[in-house]
């Protein structure tokens, strides 16, 4: 008998190597999915120690060393590596080294967010981080933004799988907490526009200058209240606009010639005026729970970050 002819195997194709210079992207495998909760937990243990030692250059290595163990894959893994970066550029005094950890801190408060968009927690973290690194009218705004979705959840998940620190806070603090901290977002933003507006500016002037713009009332609580002030302030802002074109307009009769019409800059700092009127009462009512609690009052945006606060937050 003749041997059987054996056919040829195919051809496997390789598939070729990647470039030397391509980036290296982590595993991303969710906790739900096989991830070692207990494990990532210990993880982020070790960094609060390192942390709460003065001890930052061995959090950040412990993270590193955490994310290439079990990948992207889990938000508090994620949350704890936002902590260290925070905490890192709390101690150092280079503005450039500085904003490379701030960016860390928000590219993986970002991440850990994409993962879990229904956690109240992880939105008051995102939110106190724009807040204590703001330093405009429009970054105190994205806080208040963020506050604001944070609050808009309808079923929010456990906050203890996200928390740092166990027994996490409930639900209701958390958002009791968002609602305080959009109002100090909100009264730091309208402080620093007026400040940008500058001393010189005839509405500044007059708005400082009004002593009934802020009313003796009570503390605000419900919608019916905040409507009645957001009228009470329109009211005041129609009537100093109209003092300004009151005094305008005698000026240009003293002077003998008429002013020509509006500049769009003018017309936008009339709608610019309407909206600093809505946020007034932001400021009123944070001032009215400032004295309601016998408080040291203090600017909002003059706080600085605590690193024992963080792990809370």
């Amino acid at each position: 008998m003749g041997r059987n002819k054996r056919n040829p195997p195919p051809n496997r194709t390789l598939a070729p190597p990647p470039p030397a210079d391509a980036p290296v992207r982590l595993p991303v495998v969710t906790v739900e999915e096989g991830g070692d909760i207990a494990a990532i937990r210990a993880y982020c243990e070790k960094a609060l120690v390192c942390l709460q030692r003065g001890n930052e250059p061995k959090a950040l290595r412990l993270m590193k060393e955490a994310l290439a163990h079990h990948g992207e894959g889990s938000p508090l893994l994620l949350r704890a590596h936002a902590t260290v970066h925070a905490c890192a550029a709390d101690v150092l005094s280079d503005p450039a080294a500085r904003a490379r950890h701030h960016q860390a801190t928000l590219q993986a408060t970002h991440r850990a967010i994409n993962l879990a968009p229904d956690s109240v927690e992880l939105a008051h973290f995102h939110a106190t981080l724009l807040f204590e690194t703001a330093s405009n009218s429009h970054d105190y705004e994205k806080s208040a933004a963020e506050c604001k979705r944070g609050l808009n959840i309808e079923a929010p998940s456990d906050p203890a799988s996200h928390s740092l620190l166990l027994p996490a806070r409930n639900i209701e603090q958390i958002r009791s907490q968002l609602n305080t901290l959009m109002e100090k977002a909100h009264v730091a933003s309208v402080s620093k526009w007026l400040k940008s507006i500058g001393e010189d500016d005839k509405l500044a002037q007059l708005c400082l200058a009004d002593k009934t713009i802020e009313p003796d009332l009570a503390p605000v609580g419900t919608s019916e209240d905040i409507k009645t002030l957001h009228e009470y302030f329109t009211e005041k802002v129609d009537l100093l606009a109209a003092k300004i074109l009151m005094q305008e307009k005698q000026q240009e009769q003293q002077n003998g010639f008429k002013k020509a019409t509006k500049t769009p800059e003018e017309r936008r700092m009339e709608i610019e005026v309407q909206v600093t009127a809505m946020r007034l009462l932001e400021q009123h009512q944070q001032h009215s729970v400032v004295g309601a609690t016998s408080s040291p009052p203090h600017s909002p945006e003059d706080e600085g970050p605590s690193t024992s606060s963080r792990f809370h937050v």
